[in-house]
């Protein structure tokens, strides 16, 4: 039977170094009949972009009269009868021009349309197809009990030969039994020679091979004799996403912890929403022992001998507070200076929209796009040990972002700088990349852009662009005419909350991925943490922003800083940086750096002497959180919510303590034990 593709060089389409990292997201807009060669819209001549992500719709059939696109299905209508020479399946088609596809990972949705009482009923994956008797295809059936059922073969110039490890010896489970639509993945490496089927369960194949003699050839779908259909189509050319990017799973730990009812702020919302946004609890410096707390909703609070009150009310003295739609928007964060009992100076961030967004400039911005102003603001009162705050603020900074999400995050001055020492009052700022996801700029891997890093600032200084601030002359690109001088560190996009350990000085960080790994790294000055071409230590493509994929052999990896601790969206959410805690209460809990999920209010540690640059894997261990009665609870049983939003605070005294967003409480950890 006639082929109904036209055959074209292989440089016009798909050349060998270029098939290596393509996604093809296949549109279903199939040619029923003769198919022309070229993809509507595109030039087959052109050059293609290392994955670039490209919509070829055509589809080249052996016999087109058996397939139908609808509704963005393709449909199998009729059962093949192939009447040729060898024993082969009776129906195909191909995705056009894939004829020099290599390496590949292909996914797709499929199902039997066929009565389910048909034994051997299938759907097959077709790849290396050559020719009309050259290619191996995958077969998915109801049935393993014969050979020609449920497994991997090849057919070259012969009738099809079984080549699958598993065999008949120990055949796959059949799992193509009903009507409805199974998930199904195929990995190929021709290097390697190495097949892996997957269907339904993506993490183990269900049926194995390694053969190198078809090293490249078309991909597609069909059935042996029977009818179906398949959507939702994925080919990536090239190695294929990692499916479980952190194999090794949470272990629950040894370590028990009692959270302690402490103290809560008063409700900022009465609607039905979190009752208060508390994201924060800290210490003045100044030996009080006074602790403040921030709701995102525009207060301050202070806590005294374990009784609220009001401190500050930034809503109130900023005309274009802004703080919905929720995400990274109000009042985020305060850092008091080291010198606040002799200084009295205090800064906060929060955002603001509106009328700002046209007359006021951002000192940097994404242009017009600026949707949010992420505003720095210093403090200065004349009585610090006077509450409420009374003083005067001015503007230090102002930055644009393109969406609400993750900007300006979190501030701090390093604890263990005493005076004289260089860092001693210099301000770091973590700040996102403020993108949203799918949208993503080069502005993180920028050292001409604010967006994705950690800032160091000297907020006493003036020698900034806008005179408002200095700029330490040891920032590593303090001295590049073409650089921001206060980027510290870059390469993030949403560094969520950071710390110091008293013992060692080191800084950890956690950092929220954008939909496979969550990571901690360790704070380094100069470093580069590899967003968005690094996904916790693994390669991100921005044009396929939800799956990882593994580096590349020609990647100069001491180009990024690679995670010290990593987790993946199988066991947490979205994580959230915590303490290494050196206090003196816990003697179970020292040398851990706690830290948790906002989501779901996990609790984890890890010893910190694990989090040593270079290695990815440090042991994460789950804690076991107990109420004041001693028994074990999840964190929703203290949330009172399903979403926890965790958050953590420390005192001077380094004891850490426990937040929830979602409902304005505060718990002290008032036991720690190791059984």
């Amino acid at each position: 039977m006639p082929f109904s593709v036209k055959t074209i060089d292989s440089r016009t389409f798909f050349s060998q170094a270029i098939v290596s990292q393509i996604i093809l997201v296949l549109g279903l807009l199939v040619c029923m009949g003769g198919c022309s060669s070229s993809t509507d819209g595109a030039d087959p001549a052109d050059p293609i972009d290392p994955f670039e992500i490209i919509q070829p719709k055509k589809w080249a059939f052996e016999d087109s009269t058996l397939w139908k696109h609808e509704n963005g299905v393709l449909h199998l209508t009729q059962s093949g009868k192939y009447t040729g020479p060898i024993r082969r399946p009776g129906a195909v088609a191909l995705v056009e021009n894939t004829h020099d596809l290599s390496d590949f990972y292909l996914s797709a949705f499929v199902k039997s349309t066929q009565d389910t009482s048909v034994v051997g009923r299938d759907i097959i994956v077709v790849f290396g197809y050559r020719s009309p008797q050259e290619f191996y295809y995958a077969h998915l059936s109801n049935d393993n009990t014969v050979m020609p059922h449920n497994g991997i073969f090849i057919v070259n110039q012969s009738d099809r030969r079984r080549i699958d490890d598993q065999g008949m010896d120990d055949p796959p489970e059949g799992r193509l039994i009903d009507t409805e639509w199974h998930q199904i993945r195929i990995d190929r490496s021709s290097a390697t020679g190495s097949i892996q089927v997957y269907l339904d369960d993506m993490r183990t194949p269900l049926m194995t091979a390694t053969d190198t003699t078809f090293l490249s050839g078309s991909a597609g779908f069909g059935s042996f004799d029977d009818t179906g259909a398949i959507r939702d189509i994925r080919l990536v050319a090239g190695s294929g996403p990692i499916i479980d990017p952190v194999s090794a799973p949470i272990v629950d730990g040894s370590l028990t912890i009692q959270l302690k009812s402490f103290a809560t702020i008063p409700a900022s919302d009465t609607t039905g929403g979190p009752l208060a946004r508390i994201n924060y609890l800290g210490h003045a410096n100044d030996e009080s022992e006074r602790l403040f707390v921030n709701d995102l909703q525009g207060k301050m609070y202070l806590i005294e001998a374990r009784e609220v009150t009001e401190y500050l009310n930034i809503r109130a003295q900023t005309a274009d507070f802004m703080d919905s739609p929720g995400l990274g928007s109000g009042f985020g964060f305060f850092a008091f200076h080291p010198d606040f009992a002799e200084n009295g100076k205090l800064y906060t961030i929060h955002t603001e929209g509106g009328e700002a967004l046209t007359s006021k400039i951002p000192d940097y911005s994404n242009g017009p796009g600026d949707v949010v102003h992420g505003v720095l603001l210093e403090w200065t009162t004349t009585q610090p040990t006077v509450s409420p705050f009374s003083g005067s603020k001015r503007e230090l900074l102002r930055l644009g972002f393109p969406s609400p999400l993750h900007g300006m995050q979190q501030m701090a001055f390093d604890p263990n700088a005493k005076q004289g020492d260089e860092d001693f009052g210099l301000l770091y700022i973590a700040v996102g990349d403020g993108e949203i996801p799918g949208n993503q700029t080069e502005n993180a891997q920028s050292i001409r852009a604010h967006n994705g890093k950690i800032w160091r600032i000297d907020p006493l200084g003036d020698d900034s662009p806008n005179g408002q601030y200095g700029i330490p002359a040891f920032n590593p690109f303090s001295q590049q005419s073409d650089a921001l001088g206060e980027i510290w560190a870059l390469g993030l996009r949403n560094p969520h909350r950071f710390s110091w350990d008293p013992l060692t000085r080191n800084m950890y960080f956690g950092h929220i991925g954008e939909a496979q790994v969550d990571a901690v790294f360790q704070g380094i000055q100069g470093a580069n943490y590899g967003w968005n071409l690094r996904e916790g230590g693994y390669r991100f493509e921005k044009k396929d922003p939800y799956f990882v994929y593994p580096n590349r052999d020609s990647d100069a990896s001491s180009r990024f800083t690679y995670p010290v601790a990593r987790i993946d969206h199988d066991d947490i959410r979205a994580v959230v940086g915590g303490f290494v805690y050196r206090g003196d209460r816990l003697p179970d809990l020292y040398g851990k750096y706690v830290f948790g999920d906002i989501v779901l209010g996990q609790l984890f540690a890890v010893d910190a002497g694990d989090l040593d640059d270079g290695d990815m894997d440090a042991v994460i261990a789950r804690v076991a959180i107990q109420d004041a009665s001693g028994v074990i609870r999840s964190f929703d049983h203290f949330a009172q919510r399903s979403r926890a939003d965790l958050r953590f605070g420390q005192d001077a005294q380094g004891e850490i303590y426990v937040l929830s967003k979602a409902n304005g409480r505060i718990w002290t950890i008032s036991a720690a034990v190791a059984h």
